[in-house]
């Protein structure tokens, strides 16, 4: 028997011991329902499924968040790739359905009424509700496994342009990695002070908080662990020690950056808060935060924010990306996903400046800010928990205004690929940033093989480069491996000492191990690839990399925080947070002996 049927009989013999919670019969949703089914579908028993309230075609996809429709009957074993993550469909008997009346757009019900359990709605009819149940694949990359990679064009013929795409882009489904350098850069870790266990995610930040001139972690507050933020005081040796803060209130897990807001020399946070928004907290220096809230939000789920001066009249900004819909934030009507809030009245009030118009489809838990084209507005690179979307990337055209660049014809942003952790850097230009970007891209298991052969690789890993000229922006590959492990942070910094900004990334070598590529630039657009000595990565996930001076030797530093793995021995809590040191460079020893 099916394991979803052994546990609805089971709830069902509970149900028939105790007093009902929900309703006698069936109960009526508090929206007028839409048929999804078509003519040509067979009615499942109940009648033809409905949603809550009606909807169009592309309302119901962009509902529904996957590469294929699962109809009207899904299959309930299959597995299916949707915003990010994987979910199956789960099935129940209406009964004992209890739905929301109070918030009717968030989607969620509970199956099983006398359970305190919600899920979200994927369909209903007269006798059964199917909701959506996420599940675990071992990691939370995002990235199908190879039986998820069901093309959107499935079950019709393609058409030569896209033929032609795929002939264009088939080269890159195959690895590639720069050759490799005979330079030697070593790290000493120095995470003395640091945690050693918890729940750690997504993006820390590092700043003088005490004014001692030395750096100071700031991480946010731990995934289902403690409820307020971290502050880890630096003697600049790379010894650390936890300070005592008051903080506001209890928040939730994201990520943090940090500036003067106020300009009162004292270091101020703002927090990009999972399923809430976004929070700012005015410090004095010694530890104490008050609030400020007017015109922040407070129904925009992000994990995501990055200072960056957009109106250029000298204080600092917020910009944030969202983490893309979920089971309590479905972002239903009007919501940019990639927003800016301007800085009023000395960080007392915020006003809210949309990048992008509400159909972009931008969301992910990964936003870069820089000087793309070289004019004097800050431009933005966010990733894309959307399959196969290419709104990712924003130049300034002028004053509070951006361009969605590479939408055309897939070439600076390829289709059929998610977007993850992006980075801006001096990669070729003294003048302006080139822009990296991770991804993984999947081969649609569809196409004939007899029109163009299979590649070497079904799904690569890898990071491009995009460089913007005055005919256009270009796009560069700079790395690939295979398989659909993500790339899970990228920074900038020159760690040689050349002068020329090279690429660190960390990315999943399998489902328990780490890895950390250090790819060395020549200022020109080209890389080599870095020995590294001292840097070992735990096996725990990880979701970002800081890159900053730590110890004021005015050599980029490597912050990594880590996710508590839920499979170890220390009961799920085994995350952490590491500092390593750069501890110079040098040429190897063949390369001295010549």
């Amino acid at each position: 028997m099916p394991r979803y049927l052994t546990v609805v009989l089971c709830f069902a013999a509970i149900a028939l011991s105790v007093p009902a919670f929900g309703q006698a019969s069936p109960q009526t949703p508090p929206a007028a329902p839409v048929a999804t089914a078509t003519a040509s579908e067979k009615i499942p028993d109940g009648g033809a499924p409905t949603f809550l309230r009606p909807e169009t075609p592309e309302q119901r996809m962009a509902r529904i968040g996957t590469a294929e429709d699962p109809g009207i009957d899904p299959d309930l074993e299959k597995i299916f790739w949707r915003f990010g993550k994987a979910y199956q469909i789960h099935k129940y008997d209406r009964f004992w359905a209890v739905y929301s009346p109070n918030r009717p757009d968030l989607n969620l019900i509970r199956p099983m009424g006398f359970v305190n359990s919600y899920r979200e709605l994927y369909q209903h009819n007269e006798k059964w509700t199917w909701v959506w149940q996420e599940v675990s694949l071992g990691t939370e990359e995002p990235a199908p496994p190879p039986d998820l990679t069901k093309s959107t064009q499935s079950g019709r013929r393609y058409s030569q342009s896209d033929i032609d795409y795929f002939n264009y882009i088939r080269p890159e489904y195959s690895p590639l990695m720069p050759s490799d350098s005979d330079v030697i850069v070593r790290f000493k870790e120095s995470s003395n002070g640091l945690p050693k266990q918890g729940s750690w995610r997504n993006a820390l930040d590092l700043a003088d908080m005490n004014g001692d001139g030395h750096m100071d972690i700031i991480a946010p507050p731990e995934r289902a662990g403690g409820m307020a933020p971290s502050i880890f005081l630096g003697d600049g040796k790379g010894n650390w020690k936890f300070r005592p803060s008051l903080w506001p209130h209890p928040t939730d897990y994201g990520s943090v950056a940090a500036a003067d807001f106020n300009k009162d020399g004292k270091m101020d946070l703002a927090f990009g808060v999972h399923l809430r928004g976004i929070f700012v907290y005015l410090g004095d220096g010694e530890g104490n935060f008050t609030e400020v809230a007017e015109g922040l939000p407070r129904d925009f789920g992000t994990r995501r924010v990055v200072i960056t001066d957009v109106d250029r009249d000298g204080y600092p900004d917020i910009a944030s990306i969202s983490e893309g819909p979920t089971a309590v934030h479905q972002q239903v009507g009007p919501s940019a996903r990639l927003r800016v809030y301007l800085n009023r009245k000395k960080g007392m009030s915020w006003e809210l400046l949309p990048v992008v118009d509400d159909t972009k489809r931008v969301a992910g838990d990964w936003l870069t800010v820089g000087n793309f084209n070289g004019d004097r507005y800050p431009d933005f690179a966010g990733a894309s928990i959307y399959y196969s979307s290419v709104d990712t990337l924003y130049v300034s055209k002028g004053e509070k205004k951006w361009e969605l660049i590479g939408s055309g014809e897939g070439k600076v942003i390829p289709i059929v690929s998610y977007y993850q952790a992006s980075a801006a850097g001096r990669f070729s230009s003294k003048k302006a940033d080139d822009v990296v970007t991770s991804y993984v891209r999947v081969w649609p298991s569809d196409l004939n093989p007899k029109l163009i052969a299979p590649p070497e690789s079904m799904q690569v890993t890898g990071i491009d480069r995009v460089k913007f000229t005055p005919k256009g922006a270009v796009r560069s590959p700079v790395a690939r491996w295979n398989g659909h492990y993500a790339v899970t942070g990228v920074a900038a910094g020159d760690f040689n000492g050349d002068g020329h900004d090279d690429i660190i990334c960390t990315h999943y070598v399998s489902a328990e191990e780490r890895d950390v590529t250090l790819l060395l630039g020549d200022g020109k657009g080209k890389f080599t690839r870095a020995k590294l000595e001292g840097l070992q990565l735990r096996p725990s996930p990880t979701y970002d990399l800081k890159v900053a001076d730590v110890n004021g030797d005015k050599s980029p530093d490597v912050i990594v925080m880590y996710e508590a793995n839920e499979s170890s021995p220390f009961g799920g809590r085994d995350g952490s947070i590491q500092v390593f040191l750069n501890d110079g460079s040098s040429r190897t020893t063949v390369a001295a002996a010549k």
